[in-house]
């Protein structure tokens, strides 16, 4: 059953003062409503937190009863954000984000640790997120090796199961074995068009799916990105016109630098030139596409080993604090 509240305790637009609104709502209910609009099914995020479906439906029934807002969308393929939803959603993690900080920053490792952490990753994440991370890391905490493997994502999951890897830096947002593993999430990037120059889109305001299901389309197949762009794309009822399908990137630029057609990919993964030198423009879709989202990832079963957590801990210092920037969603080291 929602609490309850009080109509005295409500301002003049209808919700609750602040203060009453700070003093009711807890942090579980907003980790739980994190969670929903993340999975964007009860059922998903349930599993997810290793808890019953009807406790997260109550904590999120209880956020919309004290805000007095309607946070989710009911859809026949699960929960889709509405617009505050999506305005409470964005505070709630600097929250939750914050909370954090102050908790690790007063249990941060000792940076003379010694020893081993095996690190798995994948492909992506390797090539565009992982060197800045790992050498702040392993200047702060030089006596601890670190050993990276690249493997495909399934094969790091198997992996961090198995105990082959303490450690995973990875996608978490496809993960297979959600109630085996647990995350903790360190990038939302955002998946934008990318398009050559003086593209005719360019010039409209409003760019749609529908737009973009006329143009050739390049499909990047590393790291389940088909699989990902197929669901966003099946769930507006269309499908792109694929011409190319390739495991590289750089060859993505440089064949829409030639006007060879667009993609849709992340911003971590974007730069604004191709190995020719010819720009890369980026747009956003006026569409429901998820975001790419870049984390740590450990067995459920496994309790982590000193520099598993060392690293945990400091990945959510550095990003915390802003001391690696993520600019347009890209990591970036500040001096």
């Amino acid at each position: 059953m929602s609490r309850q509240t009080n109509p005295k305790a409500a301002d003049r637009k209808g919700g609750l003062r602040p203060e009453r609104f700070m003093a009711l709502v807890t942090f579980r209910q907003i980790r739980y409503f994190i969670a929903v609009a993340e999975s964007g099914k009860v059922s998903a995020a349930a599993a997810m937190l290793g808890i019953s479906p009807s406790v997260v439906t109550e904590a999120v029934s209880d956020l919309e009863t004290l805000s007095r807002m309607k946070l989710f969308q009911r859809q026949p393929r699960g929960l889709d954000l509405t617009y505050e939803g999506h305005r409470f959603l964005a505070h709630c993690r600097n929250i939750l984000s914050a909370v954090e900080g102050a908790n690790h920053a007063l249990s941060r490792p000792d940076s003379e640790m010694e020893g081993t952490l095996r690190l798995a990753t994948t492909i992506t994440v390797a090539g565009y997120f992982l060197a800045p991370l790992l050498s702040r890391f392993q200047n702060t905490f030089p006596n601890i090796q670190v050993q990276v493997v690249e493997e495909k994502r399934l094969d790091v999951e198997s992996g961090l199961i198995a105990g082959r890897y303490d450690l995973a830096l990875m996608l978490v947002s496809n993960l297979s074995h959600r109630q085996r593993l647990l995350s903790h999430t360190l990038v939302h990037s955002m998946r934008r068009l990318w398009l050559p120059p003086k593209h005719p889109l360019l010039n409209q305001e409003i760019i749609t799916l529908v737009d973009v299901a006329n143009l050739p389309y390049i499909q990047l197949v590393i790291d389940d990105a088909e699989a990902t762009t197929g669901a966003y794309w099946r769930a507006h009822n269309l499908q792109p016109n694929i011409i190319i399908r390739t495991e590289s990137v750089e060859a993505i630029r440089s064949l829409i630098a030639f006007r060879q057609g667009v993609t849709i990919l992340s911003d971590m993964m974007y730069r604004p030139w191709s190995l020719e030198g010819s720009r890369i423009e980026v747009r956003e879709v006026a569409a429901n596409i998820p975001t790419m989202n870049t984390g740590l990832v450990w067995s459920r079963a496994r309790e982590l080993n000193a520099e598993a957590r060392a690293f945990i801990d400091f990945c959510r210092i550095e990003y915390d604090s802003g001391r690696l920037e993520v600019r347009r969603n890209m990591p970036i080291e500040r001096e």
